[in-house]
């Protein structure tokens, strides 16, 4: 199967799963009256659908254009980007750094990272390299994606780094992991 038709399946798969919660929560409240639990709860579903999504195919929604909606879409398209910022700076993706910073994103979303100024450090790995957990809200996600919409300044020592995401429903929080 082909990836278009690979992501219109899972695209209509998706719309029809959070469509038929949306349906079922408007039959028992009108749309104008859903209160913001139930809100927040529609966007908890997106965010996990969205996640669950293999990265390839996450990776092919950007390519072509696809907006992924809700909080878990600007949280995906913030690390698209900063994966590519970094690039372009000469660091180079490592799995061993990827996996820390999921592992750092995921412990943040989980509530378990401590945050001063919306910046915090897992604690995973520490003794192989550094980096650092942003705590964002969709806003200053879509703040950051713009801001990485430059060129970026070559790094004079690059190093093997891993970026990932995370949200609990109100927030993207996104670790940035690079190798010693």
């Amino acid at each position: 199967m082909s990836i278009s038709r690979r992501l219109t399946a899972i695209a209509l798969a998706g719309a029809l799963t959070l469509g038929g919660t949306a349906a079922a929560n408007a039959q028992e409240n009108p749309a104008e009256e859903l209160s913001s639990q139930a809100q927040t709860q529609i966007n908890i579903a997106a965010a996990q659908f969205i996640s669950s999504l293999p990265q390839d195919v996450k990776d092919a929604a950007h390519k072509y254009g696809i907006d992924l909606p809700t909080l878990a879409g600007a949280a995906e398209t913030l690390r698209y980007e900063t994966v590519q910022h970094l690039e372009e700076a000469g660091h180079t993706k490592d799995n061993t750094a990827q996996s820390t910073a999921q592992q750092w994103a995921d412990e943040a979303a989980a509530g378990k990272v401590s945050f001063e100024d919306g910046v915090g450090h897992g604690t995973a790995n520490a003794d192989k390299g550094t980096g650092a957990i942003l705590k964002l809200t969709e806003q200053q996600a879509r703040d950051r994606i713009n801001w990485l919409d430059r060129e970026g300044n070559p790094h004079n020592e690059p190093t093997g780094f891993g970026v990932a995401t995370a949200t609990d429903g109100k927030y993207v929080y996104i670790a940035e992991f690079f190798l010693n």
